[in-house]
């Protein structure tokens, strides 16, 4: 019978679990998935012969700079679990994801930053609190550079990127350039660092500035909170938006000049939505 080169989600999920949501060398949360057993030899999905490694593990595993002991080695002893992060690097607390861009404060079910109707940066939250993360980096030439879906990266060549990580935060830099993404979820709310092109424009996002082709912009919205609202980029007009998210269906705005009550009274507008969302999905 042939087999699908397509790995069964089942089998992702258990991957992951055992290898406590990250590589099981280093545990980096960005990370794909390894035959060990090479699925060219064998055609083959089964969770004993596989593993999770991150880009460049990958690789080293793919040219036999690590050999099979060693990968199994690594499958039977994960960075993650033996570090006792069984849940991953990227476990959050928050009751919702909040994040801070310039002066104004996203909370809700996820962040988007949507650039010419297209996500180039999301951050979820699954069902146990784990952040997932999905990213697509272009070049100045709008060559796609790297694409990451829920922290599977899906395409790119790893080699000229530098990782680095630690529990609740992450870097992804391009060697000998600036950060591309820096995400801290250690603080409250989140604090993210990017660096995007799109159609030959740059701009930039940070907790404090907007930079958009070396220009800084002012978002005129002071002391706001946006609920299950997403943050919007027309490259044709060099303007940023926030509208609501259609996946969620609705969103509010909250107000306050201390920041940790605007927050709360955030986090508490998406508890309200989430619960009448769920009412009228329930009836």
């Amino acid at each position: 019978m042939e087999i699908n080169r397509q790995i069964p989600e089942a089998v992702k999920r258990k991957l992951r679990q055992q290898a406590g949501f990250g590589c099981c060398i280093c545990g980096y949360p960005f990370y794909e998935y390894h035959h060990i057993i090479e699925f060219a030899e064998r055609p083959h999905h089964n969770p004993d012969d596989m593993m999770v490694l991150c880009p460049n593990h990958h690789h080293q595993a793919t040219v036999r700079a690590l050999d099979e002991g060693e990968q199994r080695l690594a499958k039977a002893n994960p960075h993650n679990i033996e570090r006792g992060f069984a849940d991953g690097q990227l476990k959050i607390l928050e009751r919702a994801i909040a994040v801070q861009i310039a002066t104004v404060l996203f909370v809700g079910v996820g962040f988007k930053l949507v650039v010419d109707g297209e996500p180039l940066l999301r951050l979820e939250e699954d069902e146990d609190g784990r952040l997932l993360i999905s990213i697509t980096l272009y070049d100045r030439d709008d060559n796609v550079l790297l694409v990451i879906e829920k922290n599977e990266w899906i395409l790119g060549d790893p080699l000229p990127w530098d990782f680095e990580f630690g529990y609740r935060w992450l870097k992804l830099r391009r060697r000998h350039h600036d950060i591309a993404l820096s995400i801290n979820a250690r603080t409250r709310p989140i604090e993210i660092d990017g660096n995007f092109w799109r159609k030959g424009q740059h701009f930039s996002i940070g907790r404090d500035f907007l930079i958009f082709n070396q220009e800084t912009r002012h978002l005129s919205f002071g002391y706001l909170g946006f609920v299950n609202l997403i943050f919007m980029v027309d490259t044709g007009s060099s303007g940023f938006s926030i509208v609501p998210d259609q996946e969620f269906g609705q969103g509010m705005i909250v107000s306050s000049s201390n920041p940790n009550e605007r927050l709360e009274r955030a986090l508490e507008a998406y508890e309200k939505l989430s619960k009448e969302r769920f009412s009228q999905h329930s009836e």
